[in-house]
């Protein structure tokens, strides 16, 4: 047997054990405050959130008592958080809401809309049984004005190549138009699927019209909504979608008025067919994707609506945390809106629940506990570490975002600082339903760094960042991007209760929002504390740097999109396509037939390097585009 020798190690001291022990024990206390500070966090936003969407406030409606409440719990929260106030020692920044209500009158010739026929007979239409006036419009009377059938009333030439008002002269006329946008239950749809597009919206629509400078909007219901609560058709209320236009008169029409002119006097397709109601326009639209724009001949208009003016005050509410060092006065702001629906009076999604309270938990009592959660984190932070150098950051919650962003827009327009050292504006709207840990991030490409900072943000949360193609256009960042300064905007997506009745606290996703919020957080203190402020980028630049530069033909025996022409120097080129290539796949989306489904995904695209699989000669090509540059 062969002898062994052991070594026994001397048994360590007491003072070695506490020493060894020590780093675990801080360690194991700094995870248990973390633990404690993220369940405080998520018992406070829950708090917020339930009760700004209590029924106690009836669904925050700006001008009412309620939403006074509102505006006193925020100033609380700003207060015991150790913000400054905003304004000259106040928190509130106070200005009137002007309102435009239409005088109901029993005088016919006040308010009226009357369709002249092609024999001269008038025919005129009940006020709120046939046909609502919208409000914000200054009183008006307009007569005998030739009606034009502009489809959809979109213009999206450069995207789409589908232009409603393409070679048609609307100037001086009334449009009528149908609410909504083609194919928009058709996943395959150039116009976002079947997401709902922003050519879907009022505001752009309207905006199209006024472009083309028609004199008045007569908006019917597309299919969908018509067939909602028993094929009511509903009318909307005068208010119900917000201020979407004081630039030109505006009115609802039931879908049976239009039917009639059409019975007499159809549209027709460019073959020559009659389509005699407004089902059988939607569906040759659809399958078709080519406007049918057309005058409505020998058919006239008389419209007239009597407006008077109310005012109502209201106020954004507004703490600041002051900048320190060097970059002291350059300025961030992050924001959300308070308001919401109040008893569903506009912009109510619900066709049978009446005059009911609107609680808005989603939208947006959570980007409000958000700010909230947010201001009284940065607040604490900067007390207790002060920085070398760090931004101002100003909390705003808006007012009268449902109305039509009025609270962003009054505040762009009278900021209290000097809004050319704003560098940087972060929104929530709606974070409160946070599935498959994916957070839609809107504005993303709006400054250059801004991916970056996120990405990095992102590496302790694990979420995943859905960066859209498209800006939003229809939340408060969007007057301060129309002001060239970078914006982020954080969204969880839209649900079935959006704009209902139903939108209550018990549905919300806390941990979900309060992940969001920790996402922003540490997009944030980046923002804030980075050396050089983020230039702007605008969409328009972004659009002109990814031309695929292709010209294409559809060919219709293998219903397949051809590459006709490849442009020199382009991304196209320098990619490897060629004239006579047949696009198989683009970017993992097949059934990339027309130009218009190919503008999609380029647009989807942007910022990328995406795979495109093409037949060329028989053989499939596999390709790597790069759509980060042109």
């Amino acid at each position: 047997m062969q002898r062994r020798t052991f070594f026994v190690p001397a048994l360590p001291s007491r003072l070695a054990i506490v020493m060894l022990l020590c780093p675990l024990v801080v360690q194991a206390e700094d995870a248990g405050k973390k633990s404690l500070q993220q369940a405080d966090s998520t018992k406070q936003v829950a708090q917020d959130i339930q009760y700004l969407a209590s029924d106690k406030l009836k669904g925050r409606q700006p001008g009412t008592a309620e939403m006074k409440l509102a505006e006193d719990y925020i100033i609380q929260s700003f207060k015991d958080s150790g913000l400054s106030p905003g304004v000259d020692g106040e928190f509130r920044q106070t200005f009137d809401l002007v309102d435009r209500q239409i005088t109901q009158t029993t005088d016919p010739e006040t308010t009226h809309l009357r369709f002249i026929t092609p024999n001269g007979k008038t025919k005129p239409l009940a006020f709120n049984d046939q046909y609502v006036p919208m409000g914000y419009q200054e009183t008006y009377a307009l007569k005998n004005l030739p009606v034009v059938f502009v489809g959809y009333g979109i213009d999206a030439d450069r995207e789409h190549n589908y232009n409603d008002y393409r070679d048609v002269d609307v100037e001086g006329k009334a449009v009528v138009l149908i609410r909504g946008e083609p194919q928009q239950k058709d996943p395959n749809s150039v116009f976002d699927g079947d997401d709902t597009s922003r050519y879907s919206y009022l505001q752009t629509k309207i905006a199209a019209a006024v472009e083309a400078k028609a004199a008045a909007i007569i908006m019917v219901n597309d299919a969908e909504r018509a067939s909602e609560n028993d094929n009511a058709d509903p009318l909307a209320t005068t208010s119900q979608f917000g201020r979407v236009t004081n630039r030109i008169p505006f009115l609802h029409l039931k879908r049976e008025v239009l039917n009639q002119i059409l019975a007499d006097t159809p549209v027709m397709t460019a073959v020559g067919v009659p389509l005699n109601t407004i089902d059988q326009i939607e569906s040759e639209i659809d399958a078709t994707l080519e406007p049918l724009t057309q005058t409505i001949v020998g058919w006239q208009l008389d419209l007239a609506t009597e407006f008077v003016e109310l005012k109502t005050a209201t106020s954004n509410i507004i703490g600041i945390v002051e900048g320190v060092g060097s970059i002291a006065n350059e300025t961030i702001v992050v924001g959300a809106h308070y308001d919401h629906l109040g008893m569903g009076d506009y912009g109510s999604r619900s066709r049978d629940a009446g005059k009911a309270i609107h609680n808005g938990a989603d939208d947006n009592a959570t980007g409000t506990a958000a700010v909230m959660a947010l201001a009284k984190r940065l607040a604490k932070k900067r007390a207790a570490d002060p920085p070398v150098a760090a931004r101002r950051v100003i909390f705003i919650c808006f007012t009268a975002e449902e109305l039509g962003l009025l609270g962003a827009k009054h505040y762009v327009n009278n900021p209290v600082v000097p809004i050319n050292q704003t560098v940087a504006m972060i929104n929530f709207d709606m974070i409160g339903y946070l599935r498959e840990n994916s957070v839609e991030i809107f504005g993303w490409d709006s400054a250059a760094t801004f991916e970056t900072l996120l990405n990095k943000a992102n590496q302790s949360m694990g979420l995943t960042l859905v960066k859209p193609a498209s800006r939003f256009v229809g939340s408060d960042h969007m007057p301060f991007d129309q002001k060239k300064i970078p914006n982020v905007f954080f969204h969880t997506g839209l649900n079935a209760v959006y704009h209902t009745p139903d939108d209550d606290f018990e549905a919300i996703n806390v941990p979900g929002a309060v992940k969001v919020i920790d996402l922003a957080e540490q997009f944030l203190d980046q923002l804030a504390t980075m050396e050089a402020a983020p230039p702007f980028v605008s969409a328009a630049a972004l659009r002109k740097r990814v031309r695929l530069g292709v010209m294409v033909k559809t060919v219709p025996a293998t219903n397949q999109l051809e590459i006709t022409e490849v442009a020199a120097g382009s991304i196209a080129e320098k990619s490897g396509i060629q004239p006579g290539d047949k696009i198989l796949s683009f970017n993992g989306k097949t059934n990339i037939n027309n130009d218009r489904r190919l503008s999609r995904e380029i647009k989807r695209g942007t910022g990328k390097i995406v795979d495109v699989i093409l037949d060329r000669g028989g053989d499939a090509v596999i390709l790597t585009v790069d759509l980060q540059a042109n």
